[in-house]
């Protein structure tokens, strides 16, 4: 009676929770409207929707009350999880107050002894129970003697795992309950991972199944799942609202399975959104979080969007152009605003940082804050990427190949320690010359991938001398022309992707033709190598030991027959308008480049379990770069005059710790180079590289080797790995210290040359001189207050000349100078 009642008062709770968040649907709809089970491992999870006020949708999946019309045929819980019970046709009637729906329920296959896939059915319990994690017996050396492979992407090895070590006393054929995989689970014998499940649970039957049908092993004729679907990929929520999930899987047989009970589930926002095993969400904060859903290989993320409000006007906020459309549309959702526009000066400073690495000059400066001309910033953009079409003013193209040829460089880890001066010159004279024409990006890839010859002669042929090894050439070809990091599938099926080690060495298997040979045809230079074509090359799968054809990423092997350079159908591949994790890439490093952040982070880390935080944004400038050509100054002019690049870096109190929503611009720490060089610019000053012609700028450096301390403490990477967190932004003490008091910045201070030793004359008064030192360190004009203060600090100083350095020294290392804001 006690346990009745109970269950009366949960129900009365669950259903007024529903209203007050469903707000009394108008219509309520039921996903699927119609299903067919198989087997009687089949399960079905019905998802129940209703609409509400604002054209948006509430889950009433645990509201509604469930009406059984074939109750011989299929159970129904109250969470909405069909369970088929005998062969049949079914009709399960959903009811919400008075509003019903009705879905159809086909029920076939259902024997007396049940049938069970050890990879489809074995695996997918061991996956969700986390036997088979990192964590737990998938690693290394396996825990407590007892291993499985990572996620179970080598069934055949667990099967011996499960059936023959340890004495066999993992299964018991005779008495099945008496398995210790069994009871290791439940917790009836002493478990290090705990409990698993609970001794009346469908993983618990499943596995006892398995284990009276006589432990059978992976059949290789069984179809291969394909991809996977999750409803609602996307929905708006209140806070305090909840969501069950669906998840179908598809198989390469063209057959559909709902796999919501034995997907596996994560949040990777649980300060947004919370799941449990069952898919079931929460929604517990504000803001967008993914919810990943994991299953036989499969990865995809569902969208959980809470507004932080309700409505917000964003009728100030005019969009420029189809960036600022789709990121106000993301705003819309969120309710949220944006910060101001930027003045003036900080747009010039930060424009010209962003796009050349360079201050501007104090002439030019003048020239723009003086302008009236409501299209002068775009006017701008156009100049400092040489769009204008007149020489008079497209003067910044040495300054812009030399900044951007910087990344390029960083990206393809060019460095004199592999690739001799000679080498590694002819990259960097290749890069800075391909983007001075502005070749188009899927051109300059292509030119890479295919490239072979002297690496002296051929730039692009240096990629093949930094990177030799066919799986070394796949995971850079990968991580730097689609952002994928495939480590992971060297060794085992990626943990968060779709990839697996047969598409790791599928992709490895297009490098297996390319090698080198040295060459004395420079004579007294010597170190120089043709990258060539060998006759034939090979690589097999390290654990099926199977020769693996060249296989682009997700896609089918490709016919090598006539096919001598297997690089070519790769570069095609690669650089298609159609491959859209290519224009993703580029984009997002772009993006990511003058936003401070990208839409995707880490910046080269594109997967589905690691989703743009602004998706439409995301398709829409990959789209127009594809269709475009892989046009790289237009997108950065998409970018560059975007009104969400001109806000302000000033955040609203409520934004302030918003870096992915581009509220504001996020500040940025100069990067090494570009803070040295604009240290010498706002000193007058030249640093002198050894080896290099003296005027030659930090952003100018072909490699990483010349010598700078202060370049390698402010972050310089070393170009050893091509990943985009080994050049270091986070500051640190050190960094402090060293521009505070280091050699490198006093040096300049005192140097007789520089500008200081000019403005030091008696005919430059101190106002002058102040306002001349404002504009080439923070790009703008002085307030008076500003004005007083540095001409007590001059005036303050034993003689003029150390005033003005100990002035000069304090904008040097104030955070207005050092930061991009």
């Amino acid at each position: 009676m006690k346990n009745r009642t109970f269950k009366c008062v949960l129900a009365i709770l669950v259903l007024s929770t529903s209203e007050s968040t469903a707000v009394t649907p108008d219509v309520i709809s039921a996903t699927p409207e119609s299903a067919q089970l198989v087997g009687n491992l089949a399960r079905l999870q019905i998802v129940v929707s209703g609409n509400i006020t604002g054209g948006r949708k509430a889950d009433v999946t645990r509201a509604v009350i469930y009406q059984n019309l074939a109750p011989t045929v299929v159970s129904v819980s109250d969470a909405g999880q069909v369970k088929p019970l005998a062969n049949g046709d079914a009709r399960i009637r959903v009811q919400y107050k008075n509003k019903t729906a009705e879905i159809a329920i086909s029920v076939n296959a259902i024997e007396p002894q049940t049938k069970v896939s050890f990879r489809e059915d074995v695996i997918p319990v061991l996956t969700k129970a986390g036997c088979n994690q990192g964590a737990c017996h998938a690693t290394q050396f396996g825990q407590g003697g007892f291993k499985l492979s990572l996620l179970g992407f080598a069934p055949e090895q667990d099967l011996s795992g499960l059936i023959r070590d340890y004495q066999q006393r993992r299964i018991s054929r005779v008495r099945p309950e008496d398995s210790l995989i069994l009871r290791k689970a439940v917790m009836e014998v002493s478990h290090g991972g705990g409990k698993r499940f609970r001794k009346d649970s469908y993983e618990y039957n499943l596995l006892k199944s398995w284990i009276e049908a006589g432990v059978p092993g992976p059949v290789k004729a069984e179809p291969n799942i394909v991809d996977l679907t999750v409803f609602p990929y996307e929905r708006v929520y209140r806070q305090d609202q909840t969501q069950q999930l669906r998840v179908v899987a598809s198989y390469s047989d063209g057959t559909n399975r709902d796999v919501t009970n034995r997907a596996r589930y994560d949040s990777m926002g649980e300060g947004v959104a919370v799941v449990d095993r069952t898919g079931y969400v929460t929604v517990v904060g504000h803001g967008q979080a993914a919810i990943m859903i994991r299953y036989q290989g499969q990865a995809k993320v569902a969208h959980v969007i809470s507004p932080f409000a309700e409505n917000v006007d964003l009728t100030d906020f005019q969009p420029n152009n189809f960036v600022d459309e789709k990121v106000k549309a993301r705003w819309q959702k969120l309710g949220v605003r944006p910060s101001e526009l930027c003045d003036d000066a900080t747009f010039i400073r930060r424009a010209f940082l962003d796009s050349i690495g360079t201050l501007p000059q104090p002439a030019r400066i003048l020239q723009f804050l003086q302008s009236d001309s409501p299209k002068k910033r775009e006017e701008l953009v156009d100049e400092l990427l040489g769009l204008t079409g007149d020489s008079a003013r497209d003067v910044y193209t040495n300054e812009w190949s030399a900044y951007w040829a910087l990344k390029w460089g960083d990206l393809l880890r060019n460095n004199n320690r592999k690739l001799g001066d000679g080498g590694m010159w002819a990259l960097h004279n290749w890069i800075r010359g391909s983007l001075r024409e502005n070749k188009p990006v899927d051109q300059f890839v292509r030119e890479i991938i295919t490239a072979q010859g002297s690496i002296y002669q051929n730039g692009p042929a240096n990629f093949y001398k930094i990177a030799t090894k066919a799986d070394d050439l796949a995971e850079t070809t990968a991580q730097v022309f689609l952002g994928i990091r495939m480590q992971c599938a060297r060794c085992h099926h990626h943990p968060f992707e779709v990839y697996s080690q047969a598409d790791y060495y599928g992709l490895a298997a297009f490098f297996t033709r390319v090698g080198n040979k040295s060459s004395t045809s420079f004579g007294v230079l010597g170190g120089d190598s043709v990258i060539m074509l060998r006759s034939s090359g090979s690589i097999r799968h390290p654990r099926t030991r199977q020769t693996m054809p060249p296989t682009p990423l997700g896609e089918k092997p490709i016919d090598v027959a006539n096919v001598r350079d297997l690089r070519r159908p790769l570069a095609d591949w690669l650089t298609s308008p159609e491959n859209k994790l290519f224009a993703r890439n580029i984009v997002n490093r772009i993006w990511g480049y003058y936003m401070g952040t990208g839409l995707v982070e880490p910046i080269d880390d594109m997967r589905a379990t690691n989703p743009p935080s602004n998706p439409e944004l995301m398709d829409a400038v990959a789209a127009d770069f594809s269709h475009n050509g892989f046009d790289l100054k237009r997108l950065m002019r998409n970018i560059m005059t975007s009104r969400v690049y001109q806000l302000s870096s000033k955040a609203r109190p409520e934004n302030a710790g918003d870096t992915r929503l581009y509220l504001h611009y996020n500040v940025q720490r100069l990067p090494a180079e570009v803070l040295l060089d604009a240290i010498d610019t706002a000193c007058g000053t030249q640093e002198k590289f050894t080896g290099v012609p003296l005027g030659t700028r930090a952003i100018e450096l072909p490699g990483p080797h010349y010598r700078s301390y202060f370049l390698d403490t402010l972050g310089r990477p070393k170009r050893v790995v091509a990943c985009e967190c080994e050049r270091t932004a986070e500051p640190n003490l050190a960094q402090v210290l060293h521009i505070a008091n280091g050699e490198l910045v006093n040096r300049k201070l005192v140097d007789k040359k520089g500008r200081l030793s000019r403005l030091a004359k008696a005919e430059v008064t101190n106002k002058a001189a102040i306002r001349e030192l404002y504009l080439t360190t923070f790009s703008r004009q002085p307030t008076a207050k500003e004005i007083e203060v540095a001409t007590k600090i001059i005036s303050s100083a034993s003689d003029r000349r150390r005033g003005l350095e100990d002035f000069l020294w304090a904008l040097l290392n104030s955070r207005e100078f050092l930061f991009n804001h």
